[in-house]
C-alpha cells in the first residue's frame, strides 16, 4: 500500500487522498440459478471459468469529477500443482485465493498519520517543560507546602525557560511572564500570602484557599496555551495536510490533550469545568490571535 500518494484521476488528472474505500463483490450464477458472490460463488458458477477471475474490488471515487476507480481486493487463480515425489502425470488443479489490502492510504490513515506527529511534538513539549513536576503538586494537600513547591517550580520555569536567572525577584518574575491578567492578579497575592505566612504574620482566608485550589489548572492551561498552540496551529495543517479537515484535526487533539488533563489535573469539580472551557475555546482562541 502507498501510504503517503495521492490517487491521480484517469479523467479529470486530480490528485486526491481517498475518504475511503469501499468493497464490491462479483457476483456469479450458479447451475441451480441462484447468485453468489466470493469463492464460493466463482466455483459454483455454470459458465466456464477463467484461470483468472477477480472476485471483489476495492472502489473509490473522485471528489472533483465523481468518476469510479476500482482496485484489487480480492483474485482467484486456477494453478498447476504437482506433488512431490511423483510423476510428471501427477498434476492437480488447484484454487488459489489472493487477498489485497487498501492500494492506497485513505482519509483516516492519513489523519492518524497527522495526529500522531502531533502528538509526538506535544508529548516532547510537556517532557521538556518538565509537566510532572506541576502534576505531582496535585498529591500536596498541606497549602503552605503547596505554595512553597509551586513558587519553587515556577522560579524554575522562569530561570530555564525564559531566562530569569538573574533577576531574583519573583515578584518581577511573574510580571515579566506577560500571564493573562486574573492569573498574574492570583500570584502575585499567593507570593504575597507564601512570604506572608514564611513570616508567621498571615493566617489563609477562604478566598486564599480558593485562589490556591484553582491556580494550579489556570497556569497549568495557560503553560499548555502558551507552548503547545504553534504545534496545533491550523497554518501548520495546511502546509502539510492540505485534504485533512481541520475539525477533523481539532476532535483528535482536543481529545488527545483533554485525555492527559482530566487524568492528571481532575480532582475536583472545579477543575473539570476549568478544563472543558478551555478545550472549547482552544482552536477560538487560536483563530483570533
Amino acid at each position: 500500500m502507498n501510504d503517503k500518494q495521492m490517487i491521480n484521476c484517469p479523467v479529470c488528472q486530480m490528485k486526491f487522498i481517498p475518504r475511503t474505500f469501499y468493497p464490491d463483490e462479483a457476483i456469479f450464477s450458479t447451475h441451480g440459478g441462484k447468485k453468489l458472490s466470493g469463492f464460493n460463488g466463482y466455483i459454483s458458477s455454470k459458465t466456464i471459468k477463467p484461470q483468472e477471475v477477480i472476485l471483489s474490488s476495492w472502489i473509490t471515487y473522485c471528489p472533483s469529477c465523481n468518476y469510479i476507480l476500482r482496485f484489487v481486493k480480492e483474485i482467484v487463480r486456477k494453478e498447476k500443482i504437482i506433488a512431490q515425489k511423483s510423476t510428471s502425470q501427477d498434476v492437480n488443479d488447484k484454487y488459489n485465493s489472493y487477498y489485497h489490502g487498501f492500494p492506497y492510504g485513505d482519509y483516516s490513515q492519513h489523519l492518524k498519520e497527522l495526529t500522531k506527529t502531533v502528538k509526538s511534538k506535544i508529548e516532547e513539549e510537556l517532557e521538556e517543560l518538565n509537566f510532572s513536576a506541576w502534576e505531582n503538586l496535585y498529591s500536596i494537600d498541606d497549602n503552605f507546602k503547596f505554595l512553597v513547591r509551586f513558587f519553587a517550580n515556577l522560579e524554575q520555569y522562569c530561570d530555564s525557560k525564559q531566562g530569569m536567572v538573574n533577576d531574583k525577584s519573583m515578584t518581577n518574575k511573574i510580571k515579566r511572564l506577560e500571564l493573562p491578567k486574573d492569573i498574574e492578579i492570583t500570584l502575585l497575592q499567593l507570593n504575597n500570602i507564601k512570604d506572608g505566612i514564611v513570616r508567621g504574620d498571615y493566617e489563609l482566608s477562604g478566598d486564599d484557599e480558593e485562589n490556591i485550589d484553582k491556580i494550579l489548572v489556570n497556569f497549568v492551561l495557560y503553560l499548555i496555551k502558551k507552548h503547545v498552540q504553534p504545534i496545533i496551529d491550523k497554518k501548520q495543517l495546511e502546509k502539510e495536510f492540505k485534504f485533512i479537515t481541520h475539525e477533523d484535526f481539532e476532535l483528535e487533539i482536543k481529545s488527545f490533550l483533554g485525555n492527559y488533563l482530566f487524568s492528571n489535573f481532575n480532582n475536583d469539580p472545579s477543575s473539570n469545568k476549568q478544563i472543558r472551557l478551555f478545550l472549547s475555546n482552544l482552536y477560538k482562541e487560536i483563530e483570533i490571535e
